[in-house]
């Protein structure tokens, strides 16, 4: 992918289904929140959320408009690396301090424990998807936003039982 291409196969099924991990993967954020009390998570949380959403953006607009608005698809790589850098900082924190001793035993129960390996499992395949398939084409997507969908079910699925044990 690259600023001059557009893709062309692209349908807004895709666009709004991309949708659903970036929601998924902001309400676990807002239970690992209210889990720690961290700020650097809520803040970490809220930039993945909004780089998400402008990447639905992107995608609505390259259905809708048929163009490729650059700055929308790129601003991802900025936003995910610096919202997960502050989501781990602050889990970080909170390991160090003790601040996170509910949340870490918590998550020390099989059952969350299961679901964040599923989680870690489809964010290493949406990674090995995107190296590995071409991303202009729909079907590339597709199945990179399924194991995408898959993987921020299962973390928040593990947000959930951690936060009612």
């Amino acid at each position: 992918m690259n600023k001059d291409i557009i893709p062309e196969d692209y349908t807004l099924g895709l666009a709004l289904f991309d949708a659903i991990p970036v929601f998924l993967f902001g309400a676990a954020c807002l239970l690992l929140w209210r889990m720690t009390s961290s700020i650097p998570i809520l803040i970490g949380g809220i930039i993945c959320f909004i780089a998400g959403i402008l990447k639905v953006v992107w995608k609505i607009i390259v259905v809708v408009m048929n163009k490729n608005i650059w700055p929308l698809f790129m601003q991802m790589r900025i936003g995910m690396p610096a919202g997960f850098i502050l989501i781990i900082a602050g889990v970080a924190v909170g390991a160090i301090t003790g601040s996170g001793r509910a949340f870490f035993a918590a998550m020390a129960h099989f059952i969350p424990l299961v679901l964040l390996t599923v989680s870690f499992i489809g964010l290493f395949g949406m990674i090995m998807c995107s190296r590995k398939l071409d991303s202009v084409k729909a079907s590339s997507n597709w199945i990179e936003e399924i194991c995408n969908t898959l993987a921020q079910g299962a973390f928040l699925a593990s947000m959930i039982v951690a936060y009612t044990l």
